[in-house]
């Protein structure tokens, strides 16, 4: 694994590399979720985005990330719906790159990202809902410490066709804190 990967709060300022990293993976990432569309693909909608990202971060709800290998973006992190009463809690999503996949980045920033939710975030409970038929996702999840705590069958309507979602989950006391 490339130890060279570095992970960073999503900025404005990222604009043209986050648009450079959408345009290249798009085909990829649209078989896994609903087509953002066209209108997304341009700089000024991906600027508003990351102002959108910081805004969310600002209110604590929530945090945006960027795996990066030298001066190019290989992935993206999120931290959904953070909230901070009664369940400490946040939804975990990420996508990676197709020419970066199988190489540990995902892993890496993942665990990364769990790493910061419990030590800075003080969040207690990590959810991630992976499509059943993602099998790089799945390795993911098992690799980062997470347990599958549950199945819902036809979840999700995917280019047409209902597809079941498996439930992951992973505690702060899962988690070394020092």
């Amino acid at each position: 694994m490339d130890h060279d990967l570095r992970i960073t709060l999503a900025m404005p300022e990222h604009t043209d590399a986050l648009l450079a990293f959408e345009l290249d993976n798009r085909t990829h990432f649209e078989q896994w979720i609903a087509s953002r569309g066209d209108a997304f693909y341009t700089a000024a909608a991906v600027r508003s985005s990351l102002e959108q990202a910081q805004w969310a971060r600002n209110a604590q709800k929530e945090y945006h990330y960027l795996a990066w290998v030298n001066d190019a973006i290989v992935g993206r992190v999120t931290l959904r719906g953070a909230e901070r009463e009664h369940y400490f809690k946040a939804s975990l999503g990420y996508r990676f790159s197709a020419q970066h996949g199988g190489k540990g980045y995902a892993s890496q920033a993942v665990s990364h990202v769990v790493e910061e939710a419990f030590r800075s975030l003080n969040l207690w409970r990590i959810e991630a809902v992976v499509i059943a038929d993602n099998l790089p996702s799945q390795a993911v999840m098992r690799k980062c410490g997470f347990q599958q705590y549950g199945h819902s069958r036809q979840a999700v309507l995917r280019h047409g066709v209902w597809m079941d979602l498996l439930h992951y989950e992973k505690h702060a006391s899962e988690f070394a804190i020092n």
